[in-house]
C-alpha cells in the first residue's frame, strides 16, 4: 500500500515516520524476493495487499522517543510486519477465507498447502532479519510474542460455539492472540532506542493496553463496520462460532437465552445473525464493549507519561485515540 494511501486513513499520525514506513516497504520487498518465481509473486502479492502498517509504526514511534537508529528500526519494524502477514495467512486458511482487504487471500489463489507453507517462510525470514540485528532480545521477544499468539488461537479454535466461557477468558485470550504482539513491537522500539528498562516496560505496557483495545474494537466493527471498508464480511466471527465481547455481555441478559438457542445449533444463517445483531443493539452490549475498550485506551495513554515527552509520545498517543475511534 502507497504511504499516501494509509495517510488518508490514519490522518496526520504517521507524518513524523512516512520516510522511515517507505524504507520498511522497500525493506519488505527485498527480503521477501527469492530465486523462484512463484515465491516472487506471492511475495508481491502479499506485500501489495495493504494494511495499516500500524505494527512498523509503534517499533519506529518507540524507537524514536529515545536514540532512534534507523539502521536498525527499519529492519525490526519489517519483520514485525513481515509477521503479522503471517498470521493473516494462516488465519485465511483456518477460516477458509476467500478475500482479504478486497483481494484474493493466498489461500483463494494458491491453495492451502501454499498457503501454509508461505506463513512459515513468513515466520522464517522474519526471525532471520531479527537476528541479524546481534541483539538476542529482538528474536526473543518475537519468538514468546508468536507463541502467545499461536496459544490465543489454539484456545480460540477449541472455544467455538462455547457460550459458557466468560469475560475473563476472552480478555485473556485476545491479550494473548493480539495484545502482546502489539506490545512486543514497542518493547522492540525501545530496545532498539537505549530506553532504560522501567520505559521498555511503559512502552510494552501501552502497547499490551492499546492491543486489547484493538481486538474489542476489531470484534465490534465485526458487526457494526461497512464490509468494503473493513475489507471482509461481516458477521464472520458468529458464522466461525468466535464469541466474542458483545455476545457476551449480551449471554447475561434478557437476549441470553435467545443467542443460545440460535448459536447452540451451529454456524447461524444470515437472517439469525441480523437477529443477533438485533438483540445486541437492544442489550447495549455494542456500548458496553466500545466502553471496555475506552479503559484499555486510557490505561495505555496512562503508560506513555513515563516517558519522554515530545511528538513521538504525542503520536502514540493520538494512535491510541485512534483506534478507539476507528471504522475499519
Amino acid at each position: 500500500m502507497k504511504i499516501n494511501e494509509m495517510q488518508g486513513r490514519l490522518g496526520a499520525l504517521y507524518d513524523g515516520i512516512a520516510q522511515d514506513l517507505g524504507k520498511v516497504e522497500e525493506v519488505m520487498q527485498s527480503e521477501l524476493s527469492g530465486d523462484l518465481p512463484y515465491i516472487q509473486e506471492i511475495s508481491t502479492h502479499l506485500v501489495n495487499g495493504g494494511g495499516k502498517r500500524l505494527r512498523p509504526a509503534l517499533v519506529l514511534l518507540s524507537a524514536r522517543l529515545h536514540r532512534y537508529d534507523a539502521g536498525r528500526a527499519i529492519p525490526a519494524a519489517a519483520a514485525v510486519e513481515i509477521i503479522h502477514t503471517a498470521t493473516l495467512v494462516h488465519d485465511d486458511v483456518i477460516d477458509r477465507a476467500g478475500t482479504r482487504r478486497g483481494v484474493p487471500t493466498v489461500n483463494a489463489r494458491w491453495g492451502e498447502k501454499v498457503s501454509v507453507l508461505a506463513g512459515d517462510f513468513l515466520y522464517a525470514r522474519a526471525l532471520s532479519i531479527l537476528a541479524r540485528d546481534g541483539d538476542p532480545r529482538l528474536v526473543q521477544t518475537m519468538a514468546d510474542a508468536v507463541f502467545e499468539m499461536c496459544t490465543g488461537e489454539i484456545d480460540q479454535s477449541l472455544r467455538t460455539f462455547d457460550l459458557l466461557q466468560s469475560e475473563e477468558d476472552y480478555l485473556l485470550r485476545i491479550g494473548r492472540k493480539t495484545a502482546v504482539f502489539i506490545a512486543g513491537c514497542c518493547r522492540l522500539g525501545g530496545i532498539i532506542g537505549g530506553a532504560r528498562e522501567e520505559e521498555i516496560e511503559a512502552l510494552a505496557s501501552y502497547g499490551y493496553n492499546a492491543g486489547v483495545a484493538f481486538q474489542i474494537i476489531d470484534d465490534l466493527l465485526d458487526f457494526q463496520a461497512d464490509p468494503g471498508l473493513l475489507g471482509k464480511p461481516s458477521g464472520g466471527d458468529l458464522r466461525s462460532g468466535v464469541i466474542t465481547l458483545p455476545v457476551l455481555h449480551a449471554l447475561r441478559g434478557s437476549a441470553g437465552s435467545r443467542i443460545r438457542e440460535i448459536l447452540g445449533e451451529g454456524p447461524p444463517a444470515e437472517e439469525e445473525i441480523s437477529e443477533i445483531r438485533f438483540l445486541l443493539e437492544a442489550e447495549r452490549s455494542f456500548e458496553y464493549a466500545f466502553s471496555l475498550a475506552s479503559e484499555y485506551v486510557e490505561k495505555a495513554r496512562a503508560s506513555l507519561r513515563q516517558l519522554p515527552t515530545g511528538n513521538e509520545r504525542a503520536a502514540l498517543d493520538d494512535l491510541a485515540e485512534h483506534l478507539r475511534v476507528r471504522r475499519f
